[in-house]
C-alpha cells in the first residue's frame, strides 16, 4: 500500500525534525566554520575558502595520522571480525552457564573506551603494569610500556581495541549463527567437510550479508578512533599512534585552531562516507 504525501509527512516528519536540530544544522555549521578563520580567540571572522583544508594536507601530523589510522584499519577490523566470530561459533551450541558466558563476554565492550585506555595504560605502565610485575618478580629490571615504544605502540592500541571490540562482533554475528538451521550442520558433516569447510560452505555464506554490515560498522568505528587513544598514550610517542580524530580534538582544543579541527572532522566523515558507499556497492552486488 502506498503512502499519501500526507502520511508520508506524518511518518517521517518527526524523524526529519530531530535529525535536523542535532545532526543536519551542526554539520551544516561546522561546514561553514571550515571555510573561515573562526576561533573564539580570533577577533573578526573572515572566509578564507579551502585556506584550512589546504593547510591540513600540507601538515606532516596530519599525513602521519592518516597512515597510522590506514595501518590501524586494516589490521584492527580483520582481526576483530576472526576473533569475533570464532567466539560466536564456540558459543553456537547451548552449554552449561552460556547466558553467563554471553553477559560476561560484553563486559570489554561495555566499559567505556576512555576508561579502557586509562586501564591498559596503568596496566601497561613500567612501575604500575603487570609487565613490570612480572619482570621484579624475577629479579629482572621492569621493562617499559610497550605503548611508549616506538614500532610497538600502534600494535598494542589495535591489541587492546581489538579485546575491546571483538566481543561485540561476537554478539552481533551469534544470533545469525544460531539462525541457520541444523541440518545445514549435519548435512556438512555427512559430506566429510572439516571444521574449516563447514565455516566456510555452511557460516559465511548465510552469514554474508551480516558480516558486510558488522565489518562497515567496524570501519567506520576505526576511523573515528580517539577516547582509548588519548588516555593510553595521547597520540604518542611522537605521533606513532596520533589519529585524525586525535588531530582534531588537538587543533581546536589545544591550539584553538578550531577552523582546521572542523574542517579535519570533516575529513574524517568524508572517510566514512566513501566506506558506507563501498559498503552499499556490495550489498548491490550480492544481492544480484
Amino acid at each position: 500500500m502506498r503512502l499519501t504525501r500526507s502520511e508520508r509527512a506524518l511518518l517521517y516528519g518527526p524523524l526529519g525534525i530531530v535529525l535536523s536540530i542535532w545532526l543536519l544544522i551542526p554539520a551544516l555549521l561546522g561546514l561553514v566554520a571550515t571555510l573561515s578563520n573562526y576561533a573564539p580567540i580570533e577577533p573578526s571572522l573572515g572566509w578564507v575558502g579551502l585556506r584550512n583544508f589546504q593547510a591540513i594536507f600540507s601538515d606532516r601530523t596530519f599525513a602521519a595520522a592518516a597512515r597510522n589510522i590506514a595501518v590501524f584499519t586494516l589490521a584492527a577490523v580483520p582481526l576483530e571480525l576472526v576473533l569475533g566470530f570464532c567466539v560466536a561459533q564456540a558459543l553456537r551450541r547451548p552449554f552449561r552457564g552460556r547466558a553467563v558466558a554471553r553477559i560476561l563476554l560484553l563486559l570489554p565492550w561495555l566499559i567505556s573506551p576512555i576508561a579502557s585506555g586509562v586501564m591498559w595504560h596503568f596496566l601497561f605502565g613500567t612501575e604500575t603494569g603487570f609487565l613490570g610485575f612480572a619482570a621484579r618478580s624475577v629479579g629482572l629490571p621492569a621493562p617499559p610500556s610497550p605503548l611508549s615504544q616506538h614500532g610497538l605502540a600502534l600494535l598494542t592500541v589495535v591489541l587492546v581495541e581489538t579485546w575491546r571490540v571483538a566481543p561485540l562482533v561476537a554478539f552481533l554475528l551469534l544470533p545469525g549463527l544460531a539462525s541457520i538451521p541444523h541440518e545445514r550442520w549435519e548435512d556438512a558433516a555427512i559430506d566429510g567437510l572439516s571444521s574449516l569447510g563447514k565455516i566456510r560452505h555452511v557460516a559465511l555464506p548465510a552469514l554474508k550479508p551480516l558480516i558486510l554490515a558488522v565489518t562497515m560498522l567496524l570501519i567506520g568505528g576505526a576511523l573515528a578512533t580517539f577516547d582509548s587513544v588519548l588516555t593510553m598514550t595521547g597520540g604518542g610517542p611522537g605521533t606513532e599512534t596520533v589519529t585524525p580524530a586525535l588531530y582534531s580534538y588537538n587543533k581546536a582544543f589545544t591550539f584553538s585552531a578550531w577552523a582546521i579541527g572542523a574542517a579535519s572532522g570533516w575529513l574524517i566523515g568524508g572517510a566514512v562516507l566513501l566506506a558506507g558507499l563501498a559498503y552499499l556497492r556490495l550489498t548491490r552486488h550480492s544481492d544480484r
